[in-house]
């Protein structure tokens, strides 16, 4: 049997699954992704993403792409109650009311552009920067011990087997995970909700939409009660409908006579040519893994959390996930971090998972009109959730994002800044390595910070913030509006050390656990934290 060796493993080709192997690749960390399907997704499946989604693409080189494949969805603005597409409207409302007031919080704006076109630009770009995708392999086996992981791999067609050994393996393998089940690790939460089928179909619905494009329209009519949602090419389209075990319904109820006509019931156009292109079964489900690190195992997305689809917070926070663990991956591989960075992916992402999944029911008790006034006075803002969180913080685990000034453990505020002729958000100066921000007075903590992380083998670029008049240099951001010690609550003389992730791990205002130190000592004791050195 063939035997190969590889740092990660990832078990999953799905959006997770490739984000991971992204983002890894993007930190130049060698994996090797392992998918049964021959390729990805068929399925529409997710929709939406938040700008904090978009944030991350950005940071990996694919917001131009993604943005350039959403354009024929930037009208699909609409939410709507219908009794058929082609029949009566009973209701109306726009789903990004407000979007404008993000301009000051991120570059970034919401991304309307089904999973099966997300997919191939995440393949793409992973295979670009040097990922191992292998589609129509499966998972046999694996064992974990202290020093890595063996896995056996199979390619579904020709049986062929494949003896893998990594350092890590990452769990992309969706909310029946096999890798979760394997390992034992239970779930919390309120469990099945309910179960649904997506129907994808494709139809001409031109004449049925009258000109009108929609984000999610429902359905409610004596033949069908569902979800519908169509394409920019309004000729492929989505139809979710409920099924129930407990009063006799299965799977095999849905034939594709029955799926035609109800996608016909749907759009309310007897007769309508519709050709069934796949059904997708799922559940609707509130589940939390009690731990997503398990060894050298690593749950990330619906392996570790399945999320109710109404706050659109499953795919996002699957994304995020993946996002705070590749970092953390490659600094424990390149030797620069302590094995014991992995265990804050759990810390960290684990509270995110639950408050996401929760947000999920909440929002699917409103719209379902169950919710008391407890429930509703309880959902929060989605930029709330999908940015506003806190790592590390019990009370303070989430906010406006507003209303964040870079407190340790939050995502690091976005500023437009002067750089070399041109302008920068300070998002895009994250990603790569630790970024120390100082204030115009804080050059010490420049050099110090410099110093500091050259001692440590550690990657570090150091830049101070000054008014619009000062002199250019290579080590210098222009702030022309002055904002800077306002938006990250800073003094002149102040800086707050930025993980690769784009969260503030350190402020120089904190108060010290030790004695005085010099800052180049105080720099250090922080790198050695945050790194678990």
């Amino acid at each position: 049997m063939k035997e190969s060796r590889v740092p990660v493993l990832v078990v999953g080709g799905s959006l997770v699954g490739l984000s991971t192997a992204v983002f890894l690749a993007h930190h130049g960390v060698k994996c090797l992704l392992v998918e049964r399907h021959p390729g990805t997704s068929v399925h529409p499946r997710a929709v939406g993403y938040y700008p904090r989604t978009v944030e991350l693409l950005r940071g990996v080189g694919l917001e131009e792409a993604v943005l350039k494949a959403a354009a024929g969805f930037a009208t699909h603005r609409t939410r709507a109650g219908v009794v058929s597409l082609a029949g009566e409207e009973l209701f109306a409302r726009e789903e990004m009311d407000g979007e404008d007031d993000l301009a000051g919080v991120t570059p970034c704006r919401l991304l309307l552009l089904t999973q099966d076109r997300l997919e191939p630009l995440l393949r793409a770009r992973a295979e670009q920067l040097g990922a191992d995708l292998r589609f129509g392999t499966e998972l046999v086996s694996f064992a974990a011990d202290a020093d890595g992981v063996t896995a056996e791999v199979a390619h579904v067609d020709t049986g062929a087997r494949h003896r893998v050994r990594a350092d890590h393996l990452v769990a992309a393998d969706g909310p029946r995970s096999a890798v979760r089940e394997a390992l034992g690790v239970p779930r919390t939460g309120r469990g099945v909700l309910s179960r649904h089928v997506s129907i994808a179909f494709t139809a001409d619905l031109a004449a049925a939409l009258r000109g009108r494009r929609f984000s999610v329209v429902h359905v409610q009519n004596p033949e069908v009660r569902g979800i519908l949602v169509h394409d920019d090419t309004l000729r492929m389209g989505t139809l979710i409908v409920e099924y129930d075990p407990a009063r006799g319904e299965s799977l095999d109820d849905f034939t594709d006579r029955r799926c035609t006509d109800l996608v016909r019931a749907a759009i309310g156009v007897p007769g309508l040519p519709v050709e069934i292109r796949s059904r997708f079964p799922w559940d609707m489900a509130q589940l939390t893994a009690t731990r997503y690190v398990d060894g050298r195992v690593l749950l990330a997305g619906d392996a570790a959390h399945v999320i109710p689809p109404t706050g659109g917070y499953g795919a996002n926070t699957g994304i995020a996930d993946a996002h705070n663990l590749a970092w953390k991956l490659a600094a424990v591989l390149s030797g620069t971090a302590g094995p014991g960075l992995l265990e804050t992916y759990d810390a960290e992402r684990r509270p995110v998972g639950e408050l996401a999944a929760a947000q999920g029911a909440l929002q699917l008790a409103v719209r379902s009109r169950t919710a008391t006034p407890a429930e509703q006075d309880a959902v929060l803002d989605a930029q709330a959730v999908t940015m506003g969180y806190r790592y590390g913080a019990a009370d303070d685990l989430v906010a406006d994002p507003r209303t964040r000034h870079a407190e340790t453990g939050t995502r690091a505020p976005h500023l437009m800044l002067a750089r070399d002729g041109g302008k920068t958000s300070t998002l895009d100066l994250f990603g790569a390595g630790f970024v120390l921000l100082a204030g115009s007075g804080g050059a010490g903590w420049c050099t110090a910070a410099v110093t500091a992380a050259a001692g440590l083998g550690v990657r570090l670029a150091a830049y101070r913030v000054v008014p619009a008049h000062a002199a250019p240099g290579s080590d210098l951001l222009h702030d022309a509006e002055g904002a800077f010690g306002d938006a990250y609550a800073l003094a002149d003389d102040g800086a707050v050390l930025v993980r690769p992730d784009g969260f503030v791990a350190w402020r120089s205002d904190e108060p010290q656990p030790a004695p005085a130190r010099t800052e180049a000592e105080s720099v250090t004791a922080a790198l050695r934290r945050i790194l678990a050195r």
